[in-house]
């Protein structure tokens, strides 16, 4: 087994998205695995219509993307982050777009506040706008 496959391994199972910095409903996805491909059922808490998405497991990291460009981020074995997942599309286009802690069912979905603190405190999120010290942008 790769090391993207035994990383695609640990994202299998129930997962419950709670967004930071914003009041919406709780993301709630199925990943099954298939190698290091992963295909996530997901839907909004108290709806039934659900969406399609895929991934695909890192090697380098746990953490696979999404959507081409987002990457989820496994924080520990209970965890894992999501920067910028919930967009404005959502809101009417108004407002920017939110992280999404996803937490295993139960317990662990009391500690996403939490665990996003800690990760953005050794993890800062990048200012895509910011320029440094000698003028350009990053």
């Amino acid at each position: 087994m790769s090391t993207a496959e035994k990383h695609a391994a640990l994202f299998a199972g129930r997962w419950v998205g709670e967004t930071q910095g914003c009041d919406a409903p709780a993301h709630v996805w199925e990943i099954t695995q298939n190698g290091i491909h992963l295909d996530i059922d997901t839907r909004w808490e108290g709806e039934t219509r659900s969406a399609r998405l895929h991934g695909t497991a890192q090697d380098d990291e746990p953490a696979f993307l999404v959507n081409v460009n987002c990457k989820a981020v496994m924080v520990g074995t209970q965890h894992f982050i999501i920067r910028g997942w919930d967009t404005n599309d959502t809101r009417g286009g108004v407002g920017p777009n939110h992280d999404v802690v996803f937490s295993r069912p139960g317990l662990a979905e009391l500690h996403a506040a939490e665990v996003w603190e800690a990760y953005n405190a050794a993890h800062p999120p990048v200012d895509e706008g910011a320029d440094d010290a000698d003028g350009q942008d990053r």
